[in-house]
């Protein structure tokens, strides 16, 4: 891949009422994870989730004609117990906040497009249940960097 983009996910991510008879959500392509247990779907799922959002967020500062970003956001929101993300927040400055709304809803339209499917979290019962998430998402963006790679 040719962007120039960095991110972290620290070990502060936090998942809410998190319960060890709990199963971690399966995202699409992660399924072969599941017998290795929940840190290794965690960890999974955050790779693909923050690689998919960096591209979207490429896409939007390319569209807007943003030559240069750094965007620091913090992400919080849920999987519910049908897979879908519910309850977006995002916490940063202003502009860094709406390039990361768009970039997270063209993610998720892409989603729904490719129709891959979350399988959500389940709780001891094997029941669907809603997990919360808290995400610190970094983003490095230097258009005249990627147009010299070219």
């Amino acid at each position: 891949m040719k962007y120039l983009f960095t991110f972290l996910l620290f070990n502060t991510i936090c998942f809410a009422q998190e319960n060890k008879t709990e199963t971690m959500l399966i995202y699409p392509k992660c399924e072969k994870l599941v017998k290795k247990g929940n840190e290794s779907l965690q960890n999974c799922f955050l790779e693909k989730l923050v690689n998919e959002l960096a591209e979207s967020a490429t896409y939007i500062l390319s569209r807007d004609k943003i030559l240069y970003a750094d965007l620091k956001v913090e992400i919080r929101f849920i999987v519910d117990e049908k897979g879908k993300f519910i309850s977006l927040e995002y916490f940063g400055s202003p502009e860094n906040q709406r390039i990361t709304k768009d970039a997270f809803e063209r993610y998720l339209t892409s989603l729904e497009k490719k129709k891959k499917t979350i399988i959500p979290t389940k709780d001891e019962n094997g029941e669907f249940i809603a997990k919360s998430f808290r995400i610190p998402f970094q983003f490095k963006y230097n258009k005249q960097y990627i147009n010299s790679l070219n």
